[in-house]
């Protein structure tokens, strides 16, 4: 799986959802979007389910958090990556 990195933690809103986004509008099969965000984009998470997509969220702090956005059909390819952390690198 091809792990694509976005950080929009120090982008002030709206441009956080503008950028992620932007970035999903292109995302293949077999990828996963990796955000570093400050807060959880809660608003986001119906329009993933509802675009046929799945998220993971990692909470680190009160303002750092990893979300890992990928197609539905990829589970189980990101649930092999997600469990070891194997492939997911800085």
């Amino acid at each position: 799986m091809q792990i694509i990195s976005l950080d929009v933690s120090d982008l002030a809103p709206p441009e956080p959802m503008s950028s992620i986004l932007q970035s999903l509008s292109t995302l293949a099969e077999n990828s996963c979007l990796r955000i570093k965000h400050r807060r959880e984009p809660f608003p986001l998470y119906k329009k993933l389910v509802d675009a046929g997509l799945a998220y993971h969220c990692e909470v680190h702090s009160n303002d750092n958090i990893t979300l890992y956005i990928y197609h539905l059909r990829d589970a189980p390819s990101f649930e092999q990556i997600i469990k070891g952390h194997q492939g997911i690198n800085e």
